[in-house]
């Protein structure tokens, strides 16, 4: 089976480590002088759920695992699952996790291990409806970086720059829920 070296453990991938495979849920590098570098990567045992630190040296390698990917459309999220349902076989898939990104009918892709889901893909960007935002601050104000609080569509809370109006659709880095500008 093939090998991913330690520093290809980027956010969302999934590898084998001993008898337990894991997704990556958030990735940092570390580089220490002459000591090298480190990877330390927050993960989640996908067969058990439980959420664990790894470490590990920058010429390390685990186990790549393949992905079986389908397409799916989002119904609706509760306090603990995403609802999707598959394009092809009408199925519905549960994925536990909050819902930050998806509106109603959005496409996703859904990756499966061994037959079960067990992620789903979420896009660099996003565009998400402007539910509500106060006003922006008096025609005086020019610093370029003033902020201000704007909640989406999905309920997330986003920092906006004041001439953004409720009703107004942007986009935004899923990465760090930044805002990266009008649609």
């Amino acid at each position: 089976m093939a090998t991913l070296s330690s520093n290809q453990l980027r956010q969302g991938t999934v590898f084998k480590d001993g008898l337990d495979y894991f997704l990556v849920l958030k990735y940092d590098r570390v580089v220490q002088g002459r000591g090298g570098m480190t990877v330390k990567i927050k993960v989640k045992n996908i067969k058990t759920g439980s959420i664990v630190e790894k470490g590990y040296k920058g010429n390390d390698k685990v186990e790549s695992v393949e992905l079986l990917k389908r397409s799916a459309q989002f119904l609706y999220s509760d306090t603990v699952n995403l609802h999707f349902m598959d394009s092809e076989t009408f199925e519905q898939i549960e994925i536990e996790g909050q819902n930050k990104y998806f509106k109603e009918g959005d496409k996703a892709i859904i990756s499966y291990l061994e037959g079960d889901p067990i992620s789903v893909d979420i896009p660099n960007v996003v565009s998400l409806k402007v539910e509500y935002t106060e006003e922006g601050g008096n025609s005086g104000n020019t610093v370029s970086s003033a902020l201000k609080e704007a909640k989406m569509e999905t309920g997330i809370t986003v920092m906006v720059p004041l001439f953004i109006k409720t009703g107004e659709i942007i986009k935004i880095n899923t990465e760090n829920d930044e805002y990266k500008g009008r649609k």
